[in-house]
């Protein structure tokens, strides 16, 4: 994952002098040409640094950290024909098939991964300040994109958010109306958790997920998202259809 491809026109950059401002932030999100019609944000979890064999690729982590469109130009590459299956199995989450318009799904929504360094492998697992630091930097980009729905496409960065957002100077949560993360529907043996962010002109409702890959159950999983954001997934249903 370490080409450099250019740009499609289904990306704006009409954000990217905002991003620059967040320290943290390494890749520039994934923003759909569309996006601002539905204000849906996906958030995966790290990049992997690793060859085709699944091994560390030192030149892939440096190409990683050197260009800040690596997130752009891996969305990029699904629409010239690869896959993997934590996309695939997004798409059913989300949508109950992998079988779409993937130019049109990715045109109408945003994404980026939470973790703001590359993992060196499945082992390699992002640590408590990865997780910190990944909240510091979803903050930031509330500012900037303000998604009406968040899906976290895994869990492990749940259990930090209530210390973090907490934690910041100055922000008047809507006491009543903001909750941060609980559990709200076990499937198998995950929990879905959810969150609600209101304050000053953000506005959004967070929904975790089981990261959506290995034993994913795609079907269960999306007839939570359903239960959650059903009239969203709805309209982005119609315009990405196959």
């Amino acid at each position: 994952m370490n080409e450099n491809k250019k740009i499609l026109n289904l990306t704006t950059n009409v954000y990217n002098e905002l991003f620059d401002k967040i320290n943290e932030l390494t890749w520039y999100p994934w923003i759909g040409s569309n996006y601002t019609e539905n204000k849906i944000l996906l958030i995966g979890e790290s990049h992997y640094a690793q060859d085709e064999n699944g091994n560390f690729d030192q030149e892939c982590y440096d190409d990683f950290m050197k260009h800040k469109n690596t997130t752009i130009n891996i969305v990029e590459r699904l629409f010239n024909g690869e896959s993997w299956k934590f996309f695939q199995n997004t798409y059913k989450a989300l949508l109950g098939t992998d079988n779409i318009n993937k130019k049109a799904f990715w045109s109408n929504v945003a994404f980026y991964n939470f973790v703001q360094l590359p993992r060196k492998g499945r082992e390699d697992k992002p640590s408590k300040p990865d997780f910190i630091s990944g909240w510091d930097v979803f903050y930031e980009l509330l500012e900037v994109i303000k998604p009406t729905h968040c899906v976290f496409l895994g869990l492990s960065s749940a259990q930090y958010l209530k210390s973090v957002m907490k934690g910041k100077k100055g922000i008047i949560f809507a006491d009543k109306k903001s909750t941060f993360e609980q559990c709200d529907k076990k499937i198998g043996y995950f929990w879905g958790r959810i969150a609600h962010l209101e304050y000053e002109d953000v506005n959004t409702d967070i929904t975790f997920i089981h990261h959506p890959s290995i034993a994913f159950k795609d079907k269960d999983w999306h007839n939570y998202l359903v239960e959650r954001m059903g009239v969203t997934l709805e309209k982005l249903n119609s315009k990405t259809k196959a």
